[in-house]
């Protein structure tokens, strides 16, 4: 099958005419796709600058992976292989799209090179395969539309017109090849069965006439429905074709921690703080806006929706999107935004109890086929809220005087924290002889009834493994994990810089710490202060000591125990194989259960974000759902790694009346 010459293009238009009647198509096409894209591009560079160039080859690595390799839309199976054959398709269909423009723009050229008929009959064969699969995808997407509906992804008159645009661009190929066909018998091959096969109907049915006619009808419909599409991207979701790989590849490329950064309060000038407009977003969110497919995958997994809370990841992106598109033309014309035009951002465009409801658990972002970032943007709308606007909940405003005063959120003396250890024999962090191991207790495990009983284990299990460790006292403060969470990132900067200062003046290089919370600002967000800390959670180092025989059991638990992943310690760092290691050396293999929704899918307690602060009055409580989960595997006993878990899921069992059935307990209590 050599690569088509004028004798597959027009019969009756001269060739020197073709070219012009494609080309004035084509500069249209392609002039209406950037006039739309430019006010897009020149807005996100009057967005916050944000530097995403770092870490190139682990960019490349993540967009080779997820964008190419679709890695994350097989988490749900069919769609996810709907989406896979049409992003696949696409790729291998762009050499057989510029072969139809290669016909229109060269009509008498033919491309003869040594083995080049192997080659496109090798091509020709693949183009098919990849035909028959985007036309079976097509139906799927319209089926899943018309007919199962799932709740969560948006019905829109757009999606089904680009699927079904999708399927004429189809069948208008096979089509133009199957009239060649017809009209050439000789030419016929195997090596594109598709064509061979329709061929055989149209010579039975068509005239020689009516063979011309349809086989320039194919040429001309199949180019024309390719352009229009282009013209519809950039001003539909599907633009998110386009924007879809950069947006991958300029993704946080550690995929741990968050992309929270310290604010700059002494900056001159500046007079309010967090986001409070569109432009106070990053070109990436922005990017991130324009990339979202609206399938709804982040909405299925969000605890806080699933509880009747009124935040749904997808509409807060497309309520943005839609905001920054239909502004766009008013922000250009004053290259920023201007006070009083339209609805406010917040308040407005999203609702406060929207930006509140977010337990910052990463679900959303994990689904996210696309790598949108979601929670960094709420708490940025938190910081607006708090720092420019003063609106919060009220629990908050004294959690915030209790942080402010006393380093902690409860209002308890900053001098009783090290009450917790008293009788314990536990040594005093002392710079001049200082110990291998600093324990960061964490104003759970230092004030909190429950929390003390963890932080008294930990030191019992550390004692007996013969780890050097000694704890700060009354020097220790809150890291500041809920200020920044619940949007006060003025408190958490005060926080942090206190504690930072300590570390640095104590000399303390490593940390281990209970609270998944605690070990999360330690590790990821202390180094923006000066604070480069070696950091570890207590069951990566309980299962390193457990590895090396310096904490044995002989007799393991036969209680039926089900693992639950707390948020900050799996899906925001990745670590789920420490903890489930400490429960095998005490529990025994037979009794321990998996829940369905675990590891990077696990469902947040609905501790995170702040939320631990606040009151729940909304639909139903976060915690009675993952208990529900959990319970699903009849245990004995719910095993955590957190000391929030701990008092979410206790509370939600007590409401449930199985806290008498059912035990919760640290993988540090499970070795007791």
């Amino acid at each position: 099958m050599d690569i088509p010459t004028a004798n597959r293009a027009w019969d009756w238009t001269p060739p020197q005419v073709q070219p012009w009647i494609l080309g004035a198509l084509f500069l249209f096409s392609m002039g209406a796709f950037f006039l739309s894209i430019w006010p897009k591009i020149r807005v996100m560079r009057l967005a916050v600058p944000e530097n995403r160039w770092d870490h190139p080859l682990q960019r490349i690595q993540n967009t080779l992976k997820i964008a190419f390799g679709q890695s994350k839309l097989f988490k749900d199976s069919k769609p996810g292989l709907m989406h896979a054959m049409f992003f696949w398709g696409f790729l291998i269909l762009l050499l057989r799209a510029a072969q139809f423009f290669a016909i229109g723009f060269f009509p008498r050229v033919e491309i003869q090179f040594p083995g080049s008929q192997s080659l496109f009959d090798f091509y020709g064969l693949a183009r098919d395969a990849v035909i028959f699969l985007v036309v079976l995808a097509a139906k799927y997407g319209l089926y899943r539309r018309l007919v199962l509906k799932p709740k969560n992804l948006t019905l829109s008159f757009d999606g089904i017109l680009i699927l079904v645009l999708i399927l004429f661009i189809m069948l208008t190929d096979v089509l133009f090849e199957a009239a060649w066909f017809s009209r050439n018998p000789d030419q016929l091959s195997l090596w594109s069965p598709l064509g061979a096969l329709f061929s055989w109907a149209l010579m039975d049915h068509l005239s020689p006439a009516a063979l011309i006619a349809t086989h320039n009808a194919a040429y001309w419909g199949h180019v024309s429905f390719i352009l229009f599409f282009i013209t519809l991207l950039p001003n539909s979701k599907h633009f998110h074709i386009v924007a879809s790989i950069p947006n991958v590849y300029f993704s946080n490329p550690q995929r741990t921690g968050s992309g929270l950064r310290r604010i700059d309060f002494e900056e001159e000038g500046k007079e309010s703080f967090g986001v409070n407009n569109i432009l106070d977003l990053s070109w990436k969110s922005l990017l991130d806006l324009h990339t979202c497919t609206e399938c709804g995958r982040c909405d299925s997994v969000c605890p806080a929706l699933n509880s009747g809370k009124p935040l749904s990841p997808k509409k807060l992106t497309t309520d943005l999107r839609d905001y920054l598109n239909a502004a766009t033309p008013r922000l250009l014309e004053t290259s920023g935004p201007a006070p009083g035009e339209g609805p406010a951002l917040l308040g407005g465009v999203i609702d406060d109890e929207t930006l509140w409801a977010c337990t910052s658990c990463g679900a959303c972002e994990e689904a996210c086929p696309v790598m949108i970032d979601y929670v960094d943007k709420i708490i940025a709308m938190r910081q607006g809220l708090v720092m420019t606007e003063s609106r919060m909940p009220k629990e908050l405003e004294q959690a915030f005087k209790s942080l402010e005063v006393n380093s902690n959120p409860w209002g308890f003396g900053k001098n009783t924290r090290a009450d917790w250890a008293d009788g314990l024999d536990i040594k005093l962090w002392d710079k001049e002889n200082p110990t291998e191991y600093l324990y960061f207790v964490g104003c759970n495990g230092s004030f909190d009834h429950r929390g003390k009983k963890i932080s008294t284990q930990v030191t019992k299990l550390l004692k007996e493994a013969g780890v050097d460790f000694s704890i700060l006292g009354m020097e220790e403060g809150c890291t500041g994990d809920p200020a920044r969470r619940a949007g006060n990132e003025y408190l958490f900067d005060l926080l942090a810089s206190t504690n930072a200062e300590t570390f640095k003046a104590q000399r303390i290089k490593k940390v281990v710490t209970h609270c998944p919370h605690c070990f999360n600002s330690l590790k990821n967000e202390y180094p923006e202060f000066g604070a480069n800390l070696e950091v570890i959670h207590h069951s990566e180092l309980l299962a390193k000591l457990i590895q090396e025989g310096k904490l044995k059991r002989e007799e393991k638990s036969e209680s039926t125990t089900v693992y639950h992943d707390s948020c900050y310690l799996g899906r925001h760092n990745q670590e789920y194989e420490a903890p489930r290691d400490v429960l095998s050396a005490g529990v025994d293999e037979t009794a321990r259960r998996e829940v369905e929704n675990s590891r990077e899918n696990g469902t947040c307690c609905g501790a995170g974000g702040g939320r631990f602060l606040m009151e729940e009055n909304t639909g139903t409580r976060m915690s009675h759902n993952r208990v529900d989960e959990l319970m699903a595997t009849q245990p004995d006993t719910i095993a955590v790694s957190c000391p929030f878990c701990v008092l979410m899921i206790e509370d939600a069992l007590k409401a449930k009346n199985l806290h008498d059935k059912v035990k919760v307990k640290d993988i540090s209590e499970i070795l007791e």
